[in-house]
């Protein structure tokens, strides 16, 4: 049970308690604070968000950026500084010192003997938990130079360098450096430390059988934390005493009955990586009591909890020799040397020894280092030291670039190598896009052309008319009789209304196919769009007198463009006046078939071939036709009429026999889509 008290230092960290009111209070500071002023802030909101590592890591890294722009040596530090309690508060301890280490350089700057020794106990305290204990006492040596003048912190240090000696098994130093800060406390009236000097030296008699003695000094511990009201420094009192007892045969249950309640308060402050201490003692004392299935499980669940909060080798090795023994008495000489081999394993060895002396040395070292000479030949000694571990560094430095490197360079033919795959299927993608728009492009160049070819075609003749008209009259107005004046006039007027409705057309087409003519459709009634569409076709059906027929029912509505549907309407409507002789009839019929609604405009007109309805709908294989009366035709109406339908969602066909008229329908939506 002695390894309770590796981590003493932790529970004195653990005692400053996060405030969500100073928490608060901080925020609200730093909203207002100059920019100087916010490193310091940070880092105090850092102190006390410790319990929340992220959170806590945040704060002070908004305070290291800070003081960083602002040239901040003393908050630089303490930002290095607080990364590193942040590490040893996580339990992290390895990834501890390093940035303890980067603060060192900036306190050396500010000459502040406080935060530099700080700095080397805390670092002193990582190795003691990564028990390293020869480079725990090397720190803690450096810490003392800086505070001789200190009581409280010598008599701390004091306090570490002994429990660092206990962990290597140096028992005479570890009591010799508990009795030199017992001393100190006691002048200074420290309680809480007077008791945890107690308690180790309680620990050195435990390793050292001597009970009564151990006893006596872990009571003492007890009764001053208890007087002091500190939980978990009383829970490690009551585990060490829980560890005399056995020596006595008839307090057995009391060593069982004290571990319990040491476990009970531990796991009340959440302080679960001891209860591998506490399964070892308790499978300790059901050995004694020949409970060896109870204790073969305590044992058991001691080395597993061991493993997994890392609680080091020296707890191992007193399981294994608890194991082994546990063996032996029940017959199984097989398992329990097995375990006596790994007990040997784990036990002092000979580079022990050796590390034991050159700590020996060192703090011989620092007893005589007032002499002056001395300390200066030290300082050669250690710099010519630095300087040879500084070279075998470098070598392994440039080793481990040069590995590095070849990742790196490795990494990036790798990454080259994927880009250039990508790279080739982008650019077979972009190539087959540029075909297909090539493609299209040849298809719109072929269209672009056939239509110009058909505004050069229709247009000509109707001009040709009105200029040749407009000529006669401007220039022989006099040799043409009223009759012949007024033929040339109507001849002119016709011509003008086929090229305005040429035009009309063409400007309708033109805006569909470069998207500036808006598909904007709305539920409207049939009736309203037919009425508007033939309104300006009654002329032309009564001077042929043809007869214009509605069959559709009432109240039939359609979801569509109403002005593009018009138009279609009156494209096909006109169409089947052109091509009806005089006296015949045109049926414009409607009706709704689910959800669509099929409009069929019929004629008792000419007819159209059936070689002739396969292009009508084609602008690149135009059918030109003349009307019943010689009427003029561009074939853009039937063009325009089925762009118009299909962006309605619809579609248009064509029927005819030559000489049985013909029959134009087209569908579109009969309501909104719900």
């Amino acid at each position: 049970m002695k390894k309770l008290l590796l981590f003493f230092t932790v529970l004195l960290f653990l005692l400053v308690a996060s405030s969500q009111t100073k928490v608060d209070s901080l925020l609200h500071l730093c909203e207002n604070a100059g920019e100087k002023l916010k490193p310091g802030l940070y880092l105090q909101l850092s102190f006390y968000s410790r319990d929340d590592t992220a959170k806590s890591n945040s704060f002070t890294r908004m305070a290291y950026h800070l003081a960083l722009k602002n040239e901040q040596i003393y908050e630089l530090g303490k930002a290095f500084y607080y990364f590193g309690e942040t590490c040893y508060y996580s339990r992290d301890f390895a990834g501890a010192v390093p940035h303890y280490e980067l603060a060192i350089p900036y306190f050396e700057q500010l000459k502040d003997s406080f935060l530099l020794t700080n700095c080397y106990s805390s670092i002193g305290l990582c190795y003691h938990n990564l028990f390293q204990g020869e480079k725990a006492i090397a720190q803690f040596i450096k810490g003392l130079k800086l505070c001789e003048n200190d009581k409280e912190f010598t008599a701390e240090l004091f306090s570490d360098i002994a429990m660092a000696h206990a962990t290597m098994n140096h028992l005479r130093e570890a009591n010799n450096y508990f009795r030199k800060a017992l001393a100190i406390n006691t002048s200074i009236r420290d309680s809480v430390s007077m008791a945890v000097n107690y308690n180790g030296i309680g620990d050195n008699y435990t390793t050292l059988n001597q009970p009564d003695s151990a006893i006596i000094n872990f009571f003492k511990a007890y009764h001053l934390f208890k007087k002091l009201n500190q939980p978990g420094y009383q829970a490690i009192a009551l585990a060490n005493i829980a560890t005399i007892y056995p020596n006595y045969p008839d307090s057995l249950n009391k060593a069982i009955d004290y571990f319990n309640r040491a476990w009970i308060i531990f796991k009340e402050m959440g302080w679960n990586h001891y209860e591998a201490e506490i399964r070892q003692g308790i499978g300790t004392v059901l050995c004694k009591q020949g409970k060896y299935r109870e204790a073969l499980a305590a044992f058991n669940e001691s080395l597993r909890l061991t493993d997994q909060f890392n609680r080091g080798f020296s707890l191992k090795k007193t399981n294994y020799k608890g194991l082994s023994e546990l063996y032996e008495k029940m017959g199984d000489y097989k398992t329990a040397l097995k375990y006596h081999i790994l007990f040997t394993r784990f036990s002092d060895s000979l580079d022990q020894k050796e590390k034991y002396e050159q700590i020996v040395t060192l703090e011989k070292q620092y007893e005589t280092e007032k002499n002056e000479n001395e300390i200066i030949r030290l300082q050669a000694k250690q710099e010519l030291t630095d300087i040879q571990l500084q070279n075998n560094n470098q070598l392994k430095q440039l080793g481990f670039l040069t590995a590095t490197l070849l990742l790196v360079f490795i990494f990036f033919v790798l990454i080259k190598y994927i880009e250039k795959i990508k790279s080739n299927k982008l650019l077979e993608v972009k190539n087959q896009k540029i075909e297909q728009s090539e493609q299209k492009l040849r298809v719109l160049n072929a269209e672009k052309n056939r239509f110009f070819s058909i505004i050069a075609h229709d247009l000509k003749n109707p001009f040709h008319t009105v200029m040749g008209y407009s000529y006669l009259l401007s220039n022989a107005d006099e040799s043409f009789t009223e009759v012949e004046r007024r033929r040339f006039a109507l001849d002119i007027h016709h011509s003008t209304n086929h090229i305005f409705r040429l035009l009309q057309n063409l400007l309708d087409w033109s805006g569909s196919q470069t998207g500036r003519l808006k598909y904007t459709p709305v539920e409207i009634e049939f009736s309203r769009i037919l009425e508007n569409s033939v309104s300006v076709l009654h002329a032309l059906a009564d001077k042929k007198k043809i007869q214009l027929h509605q069959n559709f029912s009432i109240g039939l509505r359609i979801y569509a463009d109403p002005l593009m549907i018009e138009t279609v309407l009156r494209n096909l409507i006109n169409n089947a006046i052109k091509f009806t002789p005089e006296n015949g009839s045109v049926e414009i019929r409607a009706e709704q078939t689910g959800n669509e609604v099929i409009i069929v405009v019929t004629d008792t007109g000419i007819g159209i071939s059936a070689e002739d309805i396969q292009n009508l709908f084609r602008i690149d294989s135009k059918v030109r036709r003349k009307g019943t009366n010689d009427e003029d035709g561009s074939g853009l109406g039937l063009i325009l009429c089925r762009e118009f339908v299909e962006k309605n969602n619809g579609t248009i066909r064509a029927e005819s026999t030559p000489g049985g008229g013909s029959s134009f329908s087209f569908t579109i939506p009969a309501k909104t889509a719900v």
